[in-house]
């Protein structure tokens, strides 16, 4: 086995970091011996994130950045480089969800989804990858999902927008094969975070917690793994429908809800996550008025 980089002195940068899978990876990051940069657009909740990390041990601050504007990105690398040093890992996590049948769905919830999931992706990298190529070594994480492998009823432009993030890695990690720069894609099943407020869960698999994902993410930096799957056999559900005829995955899928995971969402149990993704600007999505947030 190959040996674990050593994470000591490293500088981390998490979009999305305030909460869920940012914060978790954070925390993960920070007891490795990292230190961590916490990129979120609700600054509040980053700096009393960044608090409660610092709190149980190491170095861990909040900056405000719109992951959909490549200058307020830029601007904010150059603050926490400034501050902290050179940028050693990038995570592209932050990510929104908008669910519904893909006719019924307004236009504004599609542009939103792929301005944040995918946009916001390439943003990142960007960013920061003059910088690491320029220095020679440096690792980019993104956080795409197994919906970039299979498509997900009823969260179509979701499905889409992390098919394209799979794709946008692969292509750029061969450009910069030469580089010293590592890059990884994860891939999590449907994980405990307020992205999944107010859906049926499936019959198989469950879905995982914040901290496996953040697990995955770490071991692919020590590993430099490119391609990451939460939980691992999930990689077997990703080559499944090259294996067996079309009839029987959807057997399959129906036997486990896949197909219908999303279809019935309580519009009450999800309003929250709703209102706090969106805002009063942007037309109504899911019942709900409501402006774009990072999460």
């Amino acid at each position: 086995m190959a040996e674990l980089r050593d994470l000591t002195g490293l500088l981390v940068v998490i979009t999305g970091g305030a909460r869920g899978i940012g914060q978790a990876t954070a925390e993960l990051f920070l007891k490795r011996g990292a230190r961590v940069a916490l990129l979120d657009l609700d600054l509040a909740l980053c700096e009393a994130t960044a608090r409660t990390l610092t709190d149980r041990g190491g170095e861990a601050r909040a900056y405000r950045a719109d992951v959909r504007e490549l200058a307020e990105l830029g601007a904010a690398a150059d603050r926490i480089e400034q501050a902290q040093g050179p940028i050693d890992v990038w995570v592209n996590n932050a990510g929104i969800m908008s669910l519904g049948a893909f006719l019924e769905q307004p236009e504004a919830a599609d542009r939103r989804q792929i301005e944040v999931n995918l946009l916001g992706v390439i943003h990142g990298m960007r960013v920061v990858l003059p910088r690491m190529v320029a220095r020679g070594r440096g690792h980019v994480v993104n956080v795409a999902s197994m919906a970039g492998k299979l498509g997900v009823p009823f969260a179509a432009t979701y499905s889409a927008t992390k098919h394209a993030v799979v794709g946008l890695t692969e292509a750029v990690r061969l450009e910069h094969r030469r580089s010293g720069v590592d890059f990884s894609y994860v891939m999590p099943i449907p994980v405990k975070t307020e992205l999944l407020a107010g859906t049926q869960p499936m019959a198989w698999p469950p879905p995982v917690e914040p901290a496996d994902v953040a697990q995955a993410i770490v071991h692919a930096v020590q590993t430099r793994r490119v391609e990451v799957f939460v939980p691992g056999y999930q990689r077997l559900l990703a080559v499944l429908p090259h294996l067996v005829p079309r009839l029987a995955v959807e057997w399959i899928g129906r036997l486990t809800k896949f197909d219908r995971f999303f279809r019935h969402v309580d519009p009450g149990a999800r309003a929250a996550y709703v209102a706090r993704t969106t805002g009063p600007e942007d037309p109504k999505v899911e019942g709900e008025v409501k402006k774009v947030r990072v999460v």
